[in-house]
């Protein structure tokens, strides 16, 4: 488990997967969602978490997000770990929409970035979000994450393409932002 001053990141089980699974299929989380395409089926997911769980490779990483009482919310992963590059994709998902913009999300991205640096040993952190998504790529900026690219016209939705951000933190960066006691989330 991860403790952060709002979230506890803990394993994924088996009882979760309903509930993940359906966030996935709400059209508006997918919206925002950073995630690949979900499982099409509650069976399907079942069967992803199965082989996630026996999958020893430790290429990701994959965390429940739950609030203070408990309550699942989300989930967090860092996915294609690559210990001898140093790096990896971050990725979160808040499906309980009732705790958006309420610094849930902010609080799970410091702790797995920071889980990342400092209990994997990890040198950077990358993630995709889409260009329209203004309020997560505030919360990645304060967290250390900087601009490092565009993938141009990189998602289709709602009958337009849309560009991708490429976003990344350095270890020292994150380090930093801790060094002078900066807020690291909202």
């Amino acid at each position: 488990m991860i403790q952060g001053d709002k979230v506890t990141l803990r394993a994924i089980e088996p009882a979760d997967v309903p509930l993940l699974w359906q966030w996935a299929q709400d059209e508006e989380t997918m919206r925002f969602r950073d995630y690949p395409t979900p499982p099409s089926s509650l069976a399907l997911a079942e069967k992803e978490y199965a082989d996630y769980v026996l999958d020893k490779s430790g290429c990701t990483l994959r965390l429940a997000i739950t609030a203070e009482d408990g309550r699942l919310i989300g989930d967090v992963a860092l996915r294609s770990i690559d210990e001898r590059a140093g790096s990896a994709i971050f990725v979160i998902a808040i499906g309980d929409k009732s705790f958006w913009g309420h610094g849930y999300g902010s609080d799970a991205t410091r702790c797995m970035i920071k889980y990342a640096f400092k209990q994997l040993n990890l040198h950077r952190v990358t993630l995709y979000v889409h260009s329209f998504n203004s309020r997560a790529i505030r919360v990645y900026e304060k967290c250390g994450f900087r601009r490092e690219g565009i993938i141009r016209e990189g998602q289709y939705m709602d009958g337009e393409y849309s560009d991708i951000l490429i976003m990344g933190v350095l270890r020292r960066e994150f380090e930093e932002l801790e060094r002078r006691n900066l807020p690291l989330a909202a």
